[in-house]
């Protein structure tokens, strides 16, 4: 089940030059990852209601850097042995425009459980490349799950280079709290590489991740990432591969 809950982050926490920039409404995603026995598919797709530029920053950042008025959808298949789980989400965000406030609210659902797990938070943008959010999670009797918190800052070192830092908090109503970490260079406007730490518990019993992302053009990206996660009960290395369409 750990290793389930991690590909699932891996899979949502989550997924770069040209002279004319291609804005876009429309984003579909696509990945595919496994370890050991496990292996988990995954597509999802975001609508924008208003177009997203892509002019400000790095391509891979058009969405965090244009924030837009959204709705997203996910499905995720898991498959563990002769285990299989499938998962559904539809999430929204709102923006309060021109005060750096944004709500969002969601919907995740796991099969073989009778109740959903629901969003609800929103965040604030410190400085246009700087943002930090805060989600609280329910069940369907609205009883509280817990929260995270989390921040992203993305700072322009000049001539198309850019780095993103991310730090996230996640305190569960049981259980572990967890922590992330992570960090992308972006070479150019196309072409970022990575490095993430995820732990709980224990900061020596983590997940480490090596990542990078190429949009190939400006409507089409490639990414891929390798994990390893070490604990007590033993290592694991993780292979992600994954696609992204826009339009």
């Amino acid at each position: 089940m750990k290793k389930i809950a991690f590909a699932a982050s891996l899979i949502t926490f989550s997924l770069l030059s040209g002279v004319a920039h291609a804005n876009f409404n429309s984003e579909l995603n696509g990945a595919v990852l496994k370890a050991d026995e496990l292996k988990v598919y995954s597509v999802g797709g975001s609508y924008y209601f208003d177009s997203v530029n892509t002019s400000k920053g790095p391509l891979a950042e058009a969405s965090f850097l244009d924030l837009q008025n959204s709705i997203d959808v996910s499905f995720t298949r898991f498959d563990l042995d002769d285990q299989n789980l499938n998962s559904w989400g539809v999430n929204g965000t709102y923006v309060l425009q021109n005060t750096g406030l944004f709500l969002n609210a969601g919907i995740q659902h796991l099969n073989g459980y009778s109740e959903n797990i629901y969003t609800l938070g929103g965040g604030y943008y410190l400085s246009r490349d700087w943002a930090v959010l805060v989600d609280t999670q329910f069940d369907d009797d609205m009883n509280y799950q817990g929260f995270s918190l989390a921040s992203k800052k993305l700072f322009d070192l000049g001539n198309d280079n850019f780095v993103s830092l991310e730090g996230a908090y996640i305190n569960p109503d049981s259980g572990d709290d967890s922590f992330a970490v992570s960090a992308d260079y972006y070479l150019n406007r196309n072409l970022s590489v990575g490095l993430g730490y995820e732990w709980s518990d224990s900061f020596s019993d983590g997940v480490s991740t090596v990542r990078s992302q190429w949009f190939i053009s400006e409507q089409f990206a490639v990414s891929a990432a390798v994990s390893y996660m070490d604990d007590n009960i033993g290592s694991t290395t993780l292979y992600n591969l994954g696609a992204t369409l826009r339009f």
